[in-house]
C-alpha cells in the first residue's frame, strides 16, 4: 500500500475477491471509495450498516455461491447477498470443521490434492525485507548450543494440586513460576504427554536452573522429570508437599532451594548470533486488521529471521483450516506437506466430532464481533505470520526442535496450552500479534505483542508493545513494520522489559490434551 490509499473507505485484496474490508465504520446508504487490487479505486454504496473490519459484497454473490477473500474461498453464502450488504455469518456458512452438515460438493479436502505434496519445487521466495545474518543480542549461552535471552530458576509445578506452593513463590527475584491444571487422572497417552512437555519446559534455555515441585500422588512420574532434566545437565531439585509435610513447611524449603539456585546461576550477558533465536508465533484475540497488517509484519519478520537462519515456530493447527493447501505449498519436501495435512485433518475431526457448527468456538465470540467470518477466512489471515519462509518440519506439541528456519507445531490455537507449547518446543522468544488487544504473556519467555488496530492500540496500551497500523492507513510498509518488530526483538532478547513483563501479565498457563480427566 502507498500513501494514496489514505482516503479509501474499504480494500480489496485479491482480482478474485467479491468482498471488501471497511476501513472504518461506516453507515447506510454511504458511498464508499474501494481500493482494488491493481490500484484503481470503485465505488460502492452501502445498503446497511457496516463496522470497521467487517466485510460489504462488491457483487451480487447467489445463495450456494463461495465468498472469496484474500483470493480464496472463505464459506458459501446461506442466502444471496447483495452487492453493499454486510457479509458475515448471518448470511455466510463455512465449509471446515463441522459436523452438523454433510460435506459439500466442491469443499477441499484435508487430504493433499494433485500437485499439493510436491513441496517448495518452483515456489518464488520473497526477498527478506532486510539482511540481519550478522546481527547479535546480549543473551546467556547454554552448553547445548541454544541460548537463554533470560537466566531464570523456574519453579514448576508437576500437577495442578501444587499450584498453590508454587504460587506463593512467584515474588522471588530471579525466579519464574509455572503452574497448570494436569498431572493426574488422566489417560496414559495424556499423563505421557503431560511428562514430555514438563521435560521439555524445564530444558528451555532461558531457564538457568529448575525446581520441581511435586504433591506426591500424581500420575506423571515427577521422579522421571527430575532425572531427564539432570541428564540434560541442567542442576535442577524437586520437593514433594507430602513429604515436607504440607503448604507453610514446602513453601520455606522452596524458599531456600530457589534462592540459592538463583546464586549459582548468576551470570553476565554476552553477545549470542541471531541465528540463536527460536522465535515462537501467535495470534489472539483477532479481528480483521490483523491478516491485513500485524501478520503481514510478522510474516515479513519471519522471512527475515528464516534466512539468518533463526529458528521460527508456528502453531495454532486449527488456524491453517482452510489454508493448509498454501501452507504445504511452501513445504520442504511432501513429507512435510504430507505432515501439514494429516495435522490439520486430525484436528478437524476433533471439531467435527462435536456434531456443530464450531462457529463461536472457531473463530470466537470476540473474532466475530472484529469482522472474522469463518475459520477459513481466520486462517487465511493467522498464516501471512508465516511469510514466503518454507516449512521445513512439522512436530508434535511441545517437541522440541532445533531446526533453523520455519517449524509447524500441531497445537491448539487458546492462549494458555498454545504458549506453553512454543515454550516447551525450545523458543526462547515469543512473538504474538493481536487485533483487539490479548494481554497474555508467558512466565519465562518474554512474548512481543503487535496489533495493526489503532484502536487496540490505544486501548490495550498497557499490554501493546508496537502497532502495525500503518500498513492499514498505507502510511508504512510491511518491511518496515517488520524492521520495528525485529528491533523491539532484539531489545528484549537482551533484556529489556516486553509490557507483559511490566505489568506481571503472565502466569495463566496450562498443557495441551486431547483425553478426559477420568
Amino acid at each position: 500500500m502507498n500513501n494514496e490509499t489514505k482516503q479509501l473507505d474499504a480494500l480489496c485484496i485479491s482480482i478474485r475477491d467479491n468482498a471488501a474490508t471497511l476501513l472504518h465504520d461506516a453507515s447506510a446508504g454511504e458511498d464508499l471509495l474501494v481500493g482494488m487490487p491493481d490500484k484503481t479505486v470503485r465505488g460502492l454504496r452501502l445498503l446497511e450498516d457496516v463496522a470497521f473490519g467487517h466485510k460489504a459484497a462488491l457483487q451480487p454473490i447467489a445463495a450456494g455461491e463461495d465468498v472469496v477473500k484474500y483470493g480464496e474461498v472463505i464459506g458459501r453464502a446461506a442466502r444471496a447477498i447483495a452487492p453493499g450488504a454486510h457479509v458475515h455469518v448471518d448470511n455466510v456458512e463455512s465449509l471446515r470443521g463441522r459436523g452438523d452438515a454433510a460435506p459439500q460438493a466442491g469443499q477441499r479436502s484435508p487430504a493433499p490434492g494433485a500437485g499439493e505434496t510436491a513441496g517448495h519445487a518452483g515456489l518464488v521466495l520473497k526477498a527478506p525485507a532486510f539482511d540481519v545474518s550478522k546481527a547479535t543480542f546480549l543473551g546467556y549461552p547454554r552448553a547445548d548450543g541454544s541460548a537463554g535471552t533470560r537466566n531464570l530458576v523456574g519453579v514448576i509445578s508437576c500437577v495442578a494440586c501444587a499450584n498453590d506452593v508454587v504460587n506463593r513463590l512467584a515474588d522471588i527475584e530471579g525466579a519464574a513460576v509455572f503452574t497448570h491444571q494436569q498431572g493426574c487422572s488422566q489417560t496414559m497417552p495424556d499423563v505421557r504427554s503431560i511428562t514430555q512437555i514438563l521435560i521439555n519446559l524445564s530444558l528451555n534455555p532461558n531457564l538457568g536452573a529448575v525446581l520441581l515441585v511435586s504433591l506426591g500422588c500424581e500420575s506423571v512420574p515427577s521422579s522421571q522429570v527430575l532425572e531427564a532434566v539432570r541428564a540434560a545437565g541442567k542442576p535442577a531439585e524437586m520437593i514433594v508437599i507430602q513429604q515436607e509435610g504440607g503448604l507453610t513447611a514446602s513453601v520455606k524449603k522452596a524458599r531456600e532451594i530457589v534462592s540459592r539456585l538463583c546464586r549459582e546461576i548468576a551470570c553476565e550477558r554476552s553477545p549470542v548470533p541471531v541465528s540463536r533465536l527460536r522465535v515462537g508465533l501467535k495470534c489472539g484475540s483477532s479481528d480483521t486488521t490483523q491478516g491485513l497488517s500485524a501478520n503481514v509484519a510478522v510474516g515479513a519478520l519471519t522471512d527475515v529471521l528464516a534466512a539468518a537462519r533463526a529458528g521460527v515456530v508456528i502453531g495454532e493447527t486449527t488456524e491453517f483450516m482452510g489454508a493448509e493447501h498454501i501452507a504445504a505449498r511452501n513445504a520442504a519436501s511432501a513429507a512435510v506437506a504430507g505432515r501439514i495435512f494429516e495435522m490439520v485433518s486430525r484436528m478437524e475431526a476433533r471439531a467435527r466430532a462435536v456434531g456443530v457448527d464450531m462457529r463461536g468456538g472457531q473463530p470466537t465470540r470476540g473474532n466475530i464481533a472484529g469482522g472474522l467470518t469463518t475459520i477459513e477466512e481466520k486462517s487465511l489471515g493467522a498464516l501471512a505470520k508465516a511469510g514466503s519462509a518454507v516449512y521445513q518440519d512439522v512436530v508434535e506439541y511441545g517437541a522440541r526442535t532445533n531446526l533453523p528456519g520455519l517449524v509447524m507445531m500441531d497445537a491448539p490455537g487458546r492462549e494458555p496450552e498454545m504458549l506453553t507449547g512454543l515454550a516447551a518446543s525450545g523458543c526462547n522468544m515469543i512473538v504474538f500479534s493481536t487485533g483487539r488487544g490479548a494481554p497474555q504473556g508467558f512466565p519465562f519467555v518474554p512474548v512481543v505483542k503487535i496489533t495493526g488496530n489503532a484502536r487496540t492500540f490505544a486501548r490495550m496500551n498497557e499490554h501493546m508493545d508496537l502497532c502495525a497500523a500503518g500498513i492499514l492507513q498505507g502510511t508504512q510498509s510491511a518491511g518496515e513494520a517488520a524492521r520495528e518488530l525485529f528491533d523491539a526483538l532484539i531489545s528484549a532478547a537482551s533484556g529489556a522489559p516486553t509490557k507483559a513483563e511490566r505489568c506481571g501479565y503472565n502466569n495463566s498457563m496450562n498443557i495441551y490434551v486431547t483425553g478426559p480427566v477420568i
